[in-house]
């Protein structure tokens, strides 16, 4: 490897934190926290480097598709994917509720997968198995992979057990071969350059195979992640330097991700109103929740959080 995961640690630590004078803003902290990491976690993916320009050079000489045949796919159903590990019966009232919503909303068949029924949809490599079963991969970093498995093999949407949505996802987006918003500039983990929680993914499509490549060839080398954010910077990564990947991209409609997070995150815990809630929920395709907080367990009465949790 390029770069050791003890260098990089402490690069993040001295320059993000200890250097991150306690004088500026808190989100001019934040910001130089993120820049500090990105940069800092991209330098040691360059060990990714060869296996990215190896799968794109295949592509380039013709050795593989680049891309899925449209005539062939976009008139067939799609399906939104959704994952709870251990069963969608076991899952918090606000997962529930993400799920109702989805349900109410969307005319797409949604799949609700766990760790029993995932191998009926994907192909899931033995040592991702073997990291996960054994608690070196976390089950969030778990569903990185398969969102993207089941999206490369089955095409349509991923919507994270947590995304509410509040009408049908917009027609430009299931137009697109590719989408993801892009990251924040306010937001925890804005230096994510992307977010994952919600993929639309058409079958067989070149960038969701190179992303799933890359992570996969981390997953090889690693028993840990070196960043929580690390499936997102891991995209960045084949972006930089797979042409055909960059490409896909390039086409994409660049959208924010804040608008995502107003609802839950901006508004939660403050008395639900109508009008703010149409404002901000015509703002996106869904908004981003939480089931670990206090305000998604016990939400304080006529909040935002609770009429949400109680919606559909």
């Amino acid at each position: 490897m390029n770069r050791s995961r003890f260098l990089t640690k402490a690069e993040i630590l001295l320059k993000g934190h200890i250097l991150n004078w306690p004088w500026r803003g808190h989100l001019e902290r934040r910001r130089v926290r993120g820049s500090v990491t990105a940069k800092a976690v991209g330098s040691y993916l360059d060990f990714l480097i060869p296996a990215i320009k190896a799968n794109s050079g295949a592509c380039l000489s013709g050795k593989e598709n680049p891309g899925e045949d449209r005539s062939q796919t976009e008139n067939q159903p799609e399906r939104i994917f959704s994952i709870w590990l251990q069963g969608q019966d076991r899952a918090p009232k606000i997962v529930q509720a993400c799920w109702r919503s989805i349900r109410a909303n969307c005319t797409q068949e949604l799949v609700i997968l766990d760790a029993d029924s995932l191998p009926q949809w994907i192909d899931i490599p033995g040592f991702v198995l073997e990291k996960w079963e054994s608690g070196k991969m976390r089950p969030a970093h778990f569903t990185d992979i398969c969102r993207l498995a089941l999206l490369y093999k089955h095409g349509g949407l991923w919507l994270d057990s947590t995304d509410f949505v509040s009408a049908a996802i917009p027609q430009w987006i299931l137009d697109e071969d590719f989408f993801v918003y892009q990251s924040g500039n306010t937001l925890k983990g804005s230096y994510s350059f992307i977010q994952n929680c919600f993929i639309r993914g058409r079958k067989g499509n070149y960038l969701t195979k190179a992303w799933l490549d890359a992570v996969l060839e981390y997953w090889k080398n690693e028993d840990s992640v070196i960043d929580y954010f690390v499936h997102q910077l891991i995209f960045k990564k084949v972006i930089e330097n797979d042409p055909v990947a960059a490409s896909v991209f390039d086409r994409m409609p660049k959208v924010c991700q804040d608008v995502t997070h107003e609802l839950w995150f901006g508004n939660g815990k403050n008395p639900f109103d109508e009008s703010e809630f149409r404002k901000m929920t015509g703002a996106a395709a869904f908004q981003k929740t939480e089931y670990k907080s206090s305000l998604a367990i016990n939400p304080p009465e006529g909040s935002f959080a609770e009429k949400v949790m109680n919606m559909y």
